[in-house]
């Protein structure tokens, strides 16, 4: 019989991401399947991706020390279902193709958030790959709850990129106040800056993105070659310095007004850039902070207030937000493929050596 192996986090220490051995927290290790429990069932995993936590919780950042280790990790995948355990799982079949909602909450009646079905904001809410074992396991047994079956005209390989997709139709669609015609910064060029920003075009926007030197011949290329205005940031010419100096897209039209934007879409998790946020965003602009922080972030409220400016924070999705991200795939409003970097599962160390070094730009592991 085929062992079942799975990629492993179980050390805390913290790990400088451009150090040489930034996956020594992590192994590949064999897996023994438990029997299954009520609800739940048996999958094997097809394609899973790496997320910005997985790599922060991999090199030891202190806002994931609450994951227990060892852990499975892996929320972002589509998966196979093998077996049904006991109960009722309702129109599921085995041979079903699906990806699993990240976030289950307690679906207690007199809960305010699981009452509106709003799972990612409940506050007892169980994270796959976190509280539980999940995707980089070439099995995993979740709860039948979780299951979003693929709709039509959608392969497994976009499957893995569901998840991270709708914690962007959730922040754009809901949390921020997007009109055609704004002009838009999104902060971070990561997969889920560079999501925000297809995103926010699609909804009418002209989106700038920022990165780093580093992200220079990947991120921002990336971003370059799907015609967004790329911004390279550093602490001696910042995003404000910038904007103030005056911004031109390709066409020589005026990027901004004064030195300020519509809206302000932060991807980054480094604090200095929220705190600059509210600096570059006009009155009455809008802030949306999809990102966490390590650490404390300070803010100038007084000028929040003097601004009028609107700041929400956004947490992950829910159903209703996958549905619209697999449509937004399935039409082509956004391109999978050009942002995906494939792995065979041998290679999974590499794959977040890769992802954690910003390497590739986003890493999808062919888990069996």
């Amino acid at each position: 019989m085929t062992k079942i192996k799975g990629f492993c986090l179980h050390g805390k220490e913290k790990i400088y991401p451009n150090s040489d051995n930034v996956t020594k927290n992590t192994s590949v290790v064999d897996m023994e399947i438990p029997e299954l429990k009520e609800g739940e069932i048996l999958a094997k995993t097809l394609y899973t991706g790496i997320c910005g936590s997985d790599n922060s919780a991999s090199i030891g950042k202190a806002n994931f020390d609450w994951v227990q280790r060892p852990r499975i990790i892996g929320h972002e995948f589509s998966a196979e279902v093998l077996q049904l355990g006991p109960g009722d799982h309702g129109d599921l079949k085995v041979g079903d193709i699906f990806t699993p909602l990240a976030m289950l909450g307690c679906r207690d009646e007199d809960c305010p958030a699981c009452s509106v079905s709003k799972w990612n904001l409940c506050p007892s809410k169980q994270i796959i790959g976190f509280h539980r074992n999940g995707g980089f396991g070439q099995q995993v047994v979740l709860e039948s709850d979780r299951v979003v079956h693929l709709i039509e005209g959608m392969t497994p390989e976009q499957g893995a990129l569901v998840e991270p997709l709708s914690i962007i139709t959730n922040a754009l669609y809901n949390k921020c106040n997007i009109k055609p015609g704004q002009d838009v910064i999104v902060t971070g060029c990561g997969i889920i800056g560079l999501m925000s920003a297809e995103v926010a075009r699609a909804a009418g926007a002209r989106v700038a993105v920022t990165g780093i030197a580093h992200d220079r011949d990947i991120r921002l290329k990336k971003a370059r070659e799907r015609g967004f205005i790329t911004l390279e940031v550093s602490p001696e010419n910042s995003l404000a310095v910038q904007l103030q100096n005056g911004l031109t897209d390709d066409q020589g039209i005026p990027f901004g007004t004064n030195g300020k934007v519509d809206l302000l879409i932060e991807c980054s998790g480094v604090p200095a850039v929220l705190t600059e946020a509210i600096e570059v965003v006009r009155p009455e602009g809008d802030i949306c902070v999809i990102a966490t922080y390590g650490q404390e972030v300070p803010i100038n409220a007084t000028h929040l207030t003097r601004t009028s400016l609107n700041m929400r924070g956004s947490m992950g999705s829910c159903r209703d937000d996958y549905m619209a991200a697999m449509k937004l795939m399935v039409t082509g409003v956004f391109p999978a493929e050009h942002y995906t970097d494939f792995y065979d599962f041998d290679d999974v160390t590499q794959a977040f050596e890769d992802s954690i070094k910003a390497k590739n730009m986003k890493a999808v592991v062919k888990m069996n």
